[in-house]
């Protein structure tokens, strides 16, 4: 009689309702369901439009913009599901400094792409992100001149709102684009963030029974949810020192981006240089072999020029020569018609 007794009790317990999870894994899960609602971009808040964006952005401050940032990067970097000018939701183009994505078609006066096809909205290029975006700056991190033995207590506790990277969820999707550091990053906060939490377990009592022996459910004490201790507070200091080296690492990455871009631009600069020289060199090639060729023609004709001018001068005497021979023929022609005129004259004379 008394094991069917027991039966009717399961039976009942069972009847009335699921079994009752203890307090400290329901704050566990809460605060772990919140941490995922603040990841992601949240579900049914009105769209806004584009003219509303630029219009509450001209009353926000710079401050506010850059803060708001910093937190949409910590959350994962998860872009808007519609465009903000019509509304649609297919074929989308994410901007890579804020959480906008629109069509092409759609895209306002002003939006900029770099050389390596990354898209930045208008509102962007006018706050200068497009070449310096703001930087993430990591939490505060333990000195590690504590000692390696010392007390978890030492450790100063960081809160969960000020971890500067919130991992994502399995079903957001990853962003096109980003770069690898960014991603090894979240890995290693979210192995951070797999360590469960350290909480007491209450130890079950008479007292703390939902359900009694005879079947009576008795009302649960209401307790105050407890403050949940950050998980990182377990970790020694040399490790989160070692996250903090992580977090400059990543922040470094952007300006070695930067500097690396720069660095290409200088070399594209410099191979134009090369090719300008180049080019002069080619010409002034081929304007030295022009004057070469020039100065043998100019050589040529002056040995023709000289040549000319000796055969002239040569033409000369012989025609002052020829004109001498021809003065002295005619004297001579003279004289001897003179000789012929006086010989005559002799004949005559002596046949008289």
């Amino acid at each position: 009689m008394q094991s069917t007794g027991v039966k009717k009790v399961r039976a009942r317990r069972n009847k009335r309702g699921p079994r009752r999870v203890p307090l400290d894994q329901t704050v566990v899960f809460n605060q772990e369901q919140s941490q995922d609602d603040s990841a992601n971009v949240p579900i049914g808040q009105p769209r806004i439009s584009w003219p509303d964006t630029l219009a509450a952005l001209e009353k926000e401050s710079l401050d506010s913009q850059i803060h708001r940032h910093k937190e949409w990067k910590r959350n994962g970097s998860i872009h808007e599901d519609y465009c903000r000018v019509c509304w649609e939701s297919d074929r989308l183009e994410p901007c890579m400094t804020c959480r906008l994505a629109l069509h092409g078609e759609c895209m306002p006066a002003g939006w900029l792409r770099n050389a390596e096809n990354q898209l930045f909205c208008a509102v962007c290029v006018r706050r200068g992100w497009h070449v310096a975006p703001p930087a993430l700056t990591p939490p505060a991190s333990p000195r590690l001149a504590e000692g390696r033995g010392g007390p978890a207590a030492a450790v100063p506790a960081i809160e969960l709102d000020n971890i500067s990277v919130a991992t994502p969820r399995s079903h957001a999707a990853p962003l096109h684009g980003q770069p690898q550091a960014s991603s090894t990053h979240e890995q290693s906060i979210s192995d951070r963030q797999d360590i469960p939490a350290t909480a007491p377990v209450q130890e079950a009592s008479p007292n703390n029974e939902d359900i009694g022996v005879n079947g009576n459910t008795q009302p649960r004490v209401s307790q105050p949810p407890r403050q949940r201790k950050s998980r990182y507070i377990s970790l020694r200091s040399e490790v989160d020192a070692a996250f903090n080296v992580l977090y400059r690492e990543v922040e470094a990455s952007e300006a070695l981006r930067l500097e690396n871009e720069n660095l290409r631009n200088e070399n594209a600069r410099c191979m134009q240089t090369i090719q300008i020289r180049d080019l002069s060199l080619m010409a002034m090639r081929r304007e030295l072999e022009h004057r070469r060729f020039s100065d043998q023609d100019l050589e040529r004709l002056q040995a023709s020029a000289a040549q000319l001018e000796h055969a002239n001068r040569e033409l000369q005497e012989l025609r002052a020569k020829n004109e001498s021979l021809e003065a002295e023929l005619q004297v001579a022609r003279e004289s001897a018609k003179e000789v012929q005129d006086w010989k005559a004259k002799f004949v005559e004379l002596m046949n008289t």
